[in-house]
């Protein structure tokens, strides 16, 4: 029989203090939703692999000011790794990688996000701002409240709402000419003798 996890305010304490323990427990409750968020963002393990990290190192460093309960800590966790996932986009851009040699495979990094979703989703996804791919992955693919997410985006509600229903609007958009095409060939298909 497998002990539950820790609550999230019941590590808090232990990150002030600078507990391994805590902070081993807290990334065994954490690392998984937040490397799922990452690579929402990013579509690249490593590159989410480290921000989440990243989000780690910087808790570290300032764990002794952390204030809060473990709701507060987990919003500063998302908050970490959307800002570090953000900061490796404005990298990318400032910084676009040119295609080299095609190197071996040497099998140590799965460098495609599996998300579960369908690929014209994934495609539909990339296609939003950073700010709302952000809020569609808490919202959508972790299941966080309008609150939460707002919590974790610095902001209020109410314009987390607004930014889901125009992301979810443009997803929509993009998605029917997929389903549109697709009914379109099967009804071909039907009406041939």
């Amino acid at each position: 029989m497998s002990t539950p996890p820790p609550d999230l305010d019941d590590i808090v304490d232990g990150i002030r203090e600078r507990s391994d323990e805590a902070f081993s427990d807290l990334h065994r409750v954490m690392a998984g939703r937040l490397l799922t968020y990452a690579n929402g963002m990013l579509r690249d393990r490593q590159a989410a692999e480290d921000s989440v990290q990243q989000a780690f190192v910087e808790l570290a460093r300032t764990a002794g000011s952390l204030r809060g309960d473990g709701t507060s800590l987990r919003s500063w966790l998302y908050r970490s790794v959307r800002f570090n996932c953000l900061d490796e986009v404005r990298r990318r851009k400032r910084h676009p990688e040119l295609p080299t040699e095609v190197l071996p495979d040497a099998g140590l990094l799965d460098d495609d996000p599996d998300l579960g979703l369908d690929p014209e989703l994934e495609a539909a996804l990339d296609e939003l701002s950073e700010q709302q791919r952000s809020i569609v992955m808490l919202k959508h693919v972790l299941g966080f409240s309008g609150d939460e997410i707002a919590s974790i985006l610095n902001t209020n509600r109410a314009a987390v709402y607004a930014s889901a229903a125009r992301a979810e609007r443009r997803l929509k958009k993009l998605l029917t000419p997929v389903k549109s095409s697709i009914g379109a060939a099967s009804q071909r298909v039907e009406d041939r003798p």
